[in-house]
């Protein structure tokens, strides 16, 4: 919560402002299958929310309260992530005080991923489901199977309806449940060749792949969600740092990773300690290899990689006894609550310093001022994060923009061609008159911005971030 509280008063998410008018749209049409209207970069391309159910509650949350709303939002949501951890880590016996100290340390590389974006929900989604899954694994009898069937289904629709994010679900328990069955008795009924028996215990991991499978399928999309997912991840590789793989990706990002890699570390530690002492807890080997994938997943593309910091953590605060030395324990203890309040107290003096912010967009985004002074009607050529903000607050006035964090709306070639007229591409001005494009708001380094204004164009307003720019 007091990460949340952070996020909501340093508020530097662009996309939640075209979720806004997502989910705003989708209650009016009543349908998911849109049509863009918002930019003049790419109307009239047919297109389907990735993330329809949460932009729809985004949009009530702004109708209820506006600013605040969304900032009380964004609390709730990445509330519900540490509550997720809590709930799964106490599943598998891990101590309060165990749990506190790794979630707290965790804060380090995932504050940066926590805030008002669907994400969010599907971090909390995913250790909820990998949770399930294993304990559907390792429970015994055809009503507890069908019940948890039932549950991984019921999970997993909510979540790919809120974000599709689901797919990596899948993905993970798929991981987790092979490697449970490779460690288990199948391994050996493989060997002695009891095909009978290999038949029977692969029945309860089938069931648990296959609910979560479903699960997947139902959304509007259907069968279409892996390839909306993989022109997603098409259209955003090239520009967009969560997309990015590990070998492009920005230093925080790639210490996300890292954090993952470490925690997949301790689990694969605590297991073959276990296995020394023939003490292996039934749902290790479904976590490691859920943790595995998501880690393996991360050096393709870094959104993956708080996934599997998140899935570890549980786990790993399970198993930290039976991998620290004997004065650990009293540690954690005293960790337990000195890093908290230490960091607790940290947060709380930042959300103080600016109470007038919380919900509202941070220093990286124009002021209300600035975006006030955008011409009716005009068309804009703007930064790739403030389009939803600009549409949010002037669409109703004819405003259009050029981007708005769409890329799978857009496409890359566009994004990438505006990128080069904002970086003074020869012919740009031109290019833009023909477009039709009025009004341009940079940042004021941006070199269009110089030659905007040798050709006369008018600078209107200005503001630590921005500078907008009318066409005379």
């Amino acid at each position: 919560m007091l990460v949340a509280l952070a996020r909501s008063t340093a508020f530097a998410e662009g996309d939640t402002y075209w979720q806004i008018t997502t989910g705003a749209e989708v209650l009016a049409r009543r349908t998911t299958a849109l049509v863009e209207d918002d930019s003049w970069n790419a109307a009239g391309t047919p297109w389907h929310p990735n993330s329809w159910g949460y932009d729809v509650l985004v949009d009530l949350a702004w109708r209820l309260g506006g600013w605040a709303g969304l900032g009380w939002f964004t609390v709730l949501t990445v509330s519900l992530v540490g509550v997720a951890v809590v709930v799964v880590g106490r599943r598998l016996g891990a101590a309060a005080p165990a749990l506190a100290v790794v979630s707290t340390l965790a804060v380090v590389p995932l504050t940066a991923w926590l805030s008002a974006r669907p994400q969010t929900v599907s971090y909390a989604a995913l250790v909820l489901l990998v949770g399930l899954a294993a304990r559907v694994l390792l429970g015994t009898g055809r009503r507890s199977a069908l019940l948890g069937a039932a549950g991984l289904v019921g999970l997993t629709a909510l979540w790919v309806n809120l974000h599709l994010a689901a797919l990596g679900g899948f993905a993970a328990v798929a991981g987790g449940v092979g490697l449970a069955v490779l460690a288990g008795p199948v391994r050996t009924a493989v060997r002695e060749r009891r095909w009978r028996d290999v038949a029977g215990q692969l029945v309860r991991p089938a069931v648990v792949v296959g609910a979560v499978g479903l699960g997947c399928l139902a959304s509007p999309l259907g069968t279409g969600i892996v390839a909306a997912a993989g022109h997603t991840a098409d259209e955003s590789t090239a520009l967009i740092d969560e997309w990015a793989p590990l070998w492009r990706a920005k230093p925080v990002l790639a210490m996300t990773w890292v954090a993952a890699a470490l925690c997949l570390a301790v689990l694969v530690l605590a297991w073959r300690r276990a296995a020394a002492a023939d003490r292996v807890p039934g749902w290790l080997p479904c976590w490691v290899g859920a943790v595995a994938v998501l880690v393996i997943g991360g050096v393709t593309a870094a959104r993956f990689s708080p996934m599997a910091v998140l899935v570890a953590l549980p786990a790993v605060a399970a198993v930290l006894p039976a991998v620290t030395p004997g004065r650990v324990p009293r540690l954690v203890r005293r960790l337990s609550w000195a890093l908290p309040v230490a960091i607790g107290a940290t947060v709380v003096a930042v959300a103080l310093t600016s109470p007038g912010s919380f919900g509202r967009p941070g220093p990286l985004f124009p002021t209300a001022a600035t975006v006030a002074a955008i011409p009716d009607g005009c068309r804009v050529l703007n930064e790739y994060d403030e389009g939803g903000l600009l549409t949010l607050l002037r669409g109703q006035d004819g405003v259009l923009v050029s981007a708005d964090g769409r890329n799978d709306v857009y496409g890359m070639p566009a994004l990438l061609a505006t990128e080069r007229l904002m970086d003074g591409a020869d012919g740009a001005l031109d290019t833009l008159t023909a477009a039709g494009v009025g009004c341009l708001l940079l940042t004021p380094d941006r070199p269009l911005v110089a030659q905007a204004v040798a050709a006369g164009w008018a600078v209107t307003a200005r503001d630590d971030a921005r500078v907008l720019l009318v066409a005379p």
